[in-house]
């Protein structure tokens, strides 16, 4: 340990990062925000290449400074975390009541070398099919001119957090997270233990998960869940059948003007059960698809946010850090024995055949057992985060604790009475970060909102 605590010091001291402070732009962030970069280079083992200017807004504490810095990391992969700067601005004053939270664009996401994809993301939109290759060898060789591809992964992305930290003087930091977010936490406190105070996971998602592998199979499950959960419900079992309106929809699509493939509607169907609130329109998109119907889903396609606004960094982590390191013909098949097949796989496969691959360290799959206290939040209709995987991740995290939010799916946001729990647990935990003291009670009395029933209700 003394070894590499003389080896990071000289590193530090012959590679010094700075915060170039700027004014800022956007409207919401004048008022409370310092904006500014921190220049980081794009290839580490390169001396003199190319850099990356870190895009970094941090908003001040709004009163003495007692606990240390919070870092919000974002999810995707390819979303920038500095779109959190309106809630920290206005619902979540409170987490800097005596901190400041600091939001960073990760390389390839935001302001920080965005390595976006129009094309793609317009393919998708149209509800076609995803990644098709010649419109991914356009995207590569397009970003290829501003951006080694290979460079731009969870390990690069984890050494500039921790360049960022050290350039804005903290000695130690909070993280929270979400989703991939979990996973890039996990890693710096892997790496940067002695840096971490504490850490809240919203959807942990493992290190060794590798995501999209199993999609299907989780999706799945929560689909089947949703039928039990609408079978259970009066109102949902009195006006749908869950089960044969999937089956009759599936069997109507070819013969309605307009409609995406089958497998483009199921994939679009799952990433719906991310959110509660979505999720629960579901039996009334699949009864109305059933009769040759489609305006409930398209609703619901267009409200439907995509994985990740930075699609050419969605791919170079992917493909370098799941698929690389996965069994995918295994993969493939058992997600061929669900209803969602593996669409998923098999177009993110052979995108990833046309992506530059970056390298991964040997035990870049090891669990992390750093004892660092985290707390976990895991909602029990997660379609695509298992909850059993947080079950893991608190079994080996010697401070870890996981809290179960009903209903809760990918996302917790939909949730009768969430932000009054949520926050209140959360800020309680980042005062005395001990997951002993932690009283979560407030997590029973939430539900999600009732299934739709009408189609001109709950229109999101």
């Amino acid at each position: 340990m003394l070894a590499l605590a003389m080896i990071a010091a000289t590193t530090l001291a012959t590679s010094p990062r700075a915060f170039v402070e700027h004014p800022c732009t956007s409207p919401e962030q004048i008022s409370v925000a310092r904006c500014g970069t921190v220049e980081v280079p794009e290839n580490r083992r390169v001396v003199g290449g190319r850099k990356i200017r870190l895009n970094v807004v941090i908003l001040p504490a709004v009163s003495d400074k007692k606990l240390p810095p919070l870092f919000d990391i974002e999810g995707g992969p390819g979303n920038a975390s500095t779109g959190g700067v309106i809630f920290y601005a206005k619902d979540g004053i409170d987490y800097r009541r005596h901190r400041d939270v600091v939001l960073v664009d990760q390389r390839g996401t935001g302001q920080s070398n965005l390595l976006d994809c129009p094309e793609l993301s317009a393919i998708e939109a149209a509800l076609q099919p995803m990644l098709p290759n010649d419109a991914v060898d356009r995207c590569r060789t397009e970003l290829a001119k501003r951006a080694d591809l290979r460079f731009y992964g969870t390990s690069e992305a984890v050494a500039d957090l921790d360049d960022v930290r050290v350039a804005l003087g903290y000695k130690q930091i909070d993280l929270t997270g979400i989703s991939y977010g979990t996973t890039f936490v996990l890693r710096y406190i892997a790496a940067h233990p002695e840096q971490v105070r504490s850490a809240v996971l919203v959807a942990p998602v493992p290190a060794d998960a590798r995501p999209p592998r199993d999609h299907a199979t989780l999706a799945q499950r929560q689909r089947k869940r949703i039928a039990e959960q609408c079978t259970a419900d009066p109102a949902c079992h009195g006006a749908f059948d869950v089960e044969r309106d999937f089956k009759l929809a599936l069997a109507r699509l070819p013969s309605i003007g307009g409609a995406p493939t089958g497998e483009v509607f199921v994939e679009m169907l799952r990433k719906a059960m991310y959110r509660p609130d979505l999720a629960r329109r579901i039996p009334l998109i699949l009864h109305h698809a059933a009769k040759g119907d489609l305006s409930p889903f398209r609703a619901i396609a267009k409200s439907t946010p995509r994985a990740g606004h930075g699609d050419g960094s969605y791919l170079s982590i992917t493909c370098s850090e799941s698929m690389a390191l996965m069994d995918v013909a295994a993969a493939r098949a058992t997600s061929r024995a669900t209803q969602f097949g593996d669409y998923r796989l098999r177009r993110q496969q052979a995108a990833c055949q046309r992506w530059p691959a970056g390298r991964v360290a040997p035990r870049y799959l090891d669990p992390v057992r750093a004892a660092v206290p985290i707390l976990m939040f895991a909602g029990t209709d997660d379609p695509v985060a298992s909850i059993d995987w947080a079950k893991r991740l608190e079994r080996e995290l010697p401070k870890g604790r996981l809290l179960a939010v009903p209903g809760g799916g990918h996302g917790l946001d939909g949730l009768n009475g969430l932000p009054e729990c949520y926050d209140a647990i959360a800020l309680r935990f980042f005062e005395v970060p001990d997951v002993g003291k932690i009283d979560a009670s407030c997590l029973a009395r939430l539900a999600p909102p009732p299934f739709a029933i009408d189609s001109s209700a709950n229109h999101p």
